[in-house]
């Protein structure tokens, strides 16, 4: 059995860090994403529940999958102005640039619970590693 809780919903456009040029690229091809932040939890046999804590995007206009990565307890996460966020979790750098300061409010929450949520013993299953998708 698998459940699903949902800890922010919001527009953005997914960025990554160009550290050749020291600026921040649109991933694959740009355009506005869907981005969840999101708990994910299985039983498994032995009856325990690993949780899985998420960052999801998929672009609006062709539902591809831009980004897809777990959120660990070594999240590095920026507020660097009103509509611009990002965060770091090994070498990857990735951001985002929100439609409004309201959504990036509430992306915002949405990490500061998962982290909590970790902090406290919600750990992601171990045999998941972070990942994330680059279509371009």
């Amino acid at each position: 059995m698998t459940g699903f809780v949902s800890f922010a919903r919001v527009r953005a456009m997914v960025m990554t860090r160009d550290d050749s040029s020291g600026g921040w690229l649109p991933l694959g091809s740009g355009g506005l994403s869907c981005v969840t932040v999101h708990k994910v939890s299985r039983t498994e046999a032995d009856g325990s529940s690993p949780a899985q804590f998420l960052i999801h995007g998929e672009r609006l206009r062709d539902k591809t999958v831009l980004l897809d990565c777990v959120i660990r307890r070594d999240l590095e996460y920026n507020k660097v102005n009103p509509i611009f966020h990002h965060w770091r979790i090994g070498s990857m750098k990735l951001g985002l640039t929100f439609q409004s300061p309201a959504d990036a409010r509430a992306f915002d929450r949405g990490i500061r619970r998962a982290l909590e949520d970790i902090k406290q013993g919600e750990r992601p299953s171990s045999h998941v590693t972070f990942s994330y998708f680059i279509h371009r």
